[in-house]
């Protein structure tokens, strides 16, 4: 085995996995309405589900040939009219200039991703460590001196509430009450851990699948957190309340900076105030019947393309080699 053989296998990888992402994530554009009238746990295990299944299933792909070219039938002698998916004989890769610019333009789309997503961890960790060292503790939160109107959840490892003396004064008590179960929330269904999670598997999606998964996913986990502070304070219109009044501040500080307006945030803040008001379904139970329909229809792909494995690896040497 060289190098130079794996260069087919990982161009397999990019062809499946790309084809996947952008497939799923057309779906994912087009049922949006229809995820989200179902729940905001149905939306998020879609968006999940999304960045999941491509990486996935490229990977079974490649498995499954490699292991077809240890074991199964060696036809490379046979067929010497294009490259070959074979870790003995294909070396020729190495010649296929399309495949090994496809290749390394590949990696260096992940690993700029990567580098984007560390910068960010790096960071936050920054931001979050000034923040703690200038806070005073105040009902289990960090409250920080300021006149900007922030509150969230910053933290993997150890996952904070972070307030502004801002926000907190243009809250009546009973909405502070209910921001504060909406970050508690974050904090003990450790969503940052999970967000985390689905960045790791967005670095091998499809050009832009990476916008609209983590898009959707956010806006359904924030509206989860939503119903789960409604559940906590007994009243979905103190939260629909708060979010609003934070919105109202978040907007004043935007257009005393010179900021543009921002329609698309009106929107998201519109249904999830809609979510609340009309009590809308979580959606728990139809989050496991698509996780499990999406298992067993991936597990049926994986078997075909295990069952076809030879026909499969000789067609897509014909189509790549």
């Amino acid at each position: 085995m060289t190098a130079s053989s794996l260069i087919g296998f990982g161009v397999v990888f990019l062809l499946v996995c790309g084809t996947t992402s952008a497939l799923t994530t057309l779906t994912l554009m087009a049922r949006r309405r229809v995820l989200a009238r179902r729940g905001p746990a149905v939306q998020r295990r879609g968006t999940e589900l999304a960045a999941t299944i491509p990486a996935l299933l490229a990977t079974a792909v490649v498995a499954i040939l490699v292991l077809e070219s240890l074991v199964g039938t060696d036809h490379c002698d046979t067929h010497g009219d294009h490259a070959h998916l074979c870790l003995q004989h294909g070396s020729i890769w190495i010649q296929r200039g399309w495949a090994v610019v496809a290749l390394v333009a590949g990696a260096a789309v992940v690993g700029a991703r990567v580098v984007v997503l560390a910068i960010g961890i790096v960071r936050g960790r920054v931001m979050v460590s000034r923040l703690r060292g200038t806070a005073e503790v105040s009902r289990g939160v960090q409250l920080v001196e300021s006149e900007r109107v922030f509150c969230f959840v910053a933290g993997i490892v150890r996952p904070t509430i972070f307030v502004s003396t801002a926000a907190r004064s243009a809250l009546t008590s009973d909405e502070w009450d209910a921001m504060l179960a909406h970050e508690r929330s974050h904090v003990h269904h450790r969503d940052l851990s999970r967000r985390l999670r689905l960045e790791l598997l967005l670095l091998f999606s499809a050009p832009l699948a990476a916008i609209v998964i983590r898009e959707q996913w956010d806006v359904a986990t924030e509206r989860l957190r939503d119903a789960d502070a409604a559940e906590t304070v007994g009243s979905p219109e103190t939260v629909a309340s708060a979010l609003v009044q934070m919105a109202r501040q978040l907007t004043l500080a935007r257009v005393a900076a010179g900021a543009a307006f921002t329609p698309h945030g009106e929107h998201v803040l519109t249904a999830r105030v809609e979510s609340l008001l009309d009590a809308s379904p979580r959606g728990e139970p139809d989050a496991r019947r698509l996780t499990r329909v999406a298992l067993v229809t991936s597990t049926a792909f994986v078997a075909i393309a295990a069952v076809f494995a030879e026909p499969l690896h000789h067609a897509l040497e014909t189509l790549l080699g």
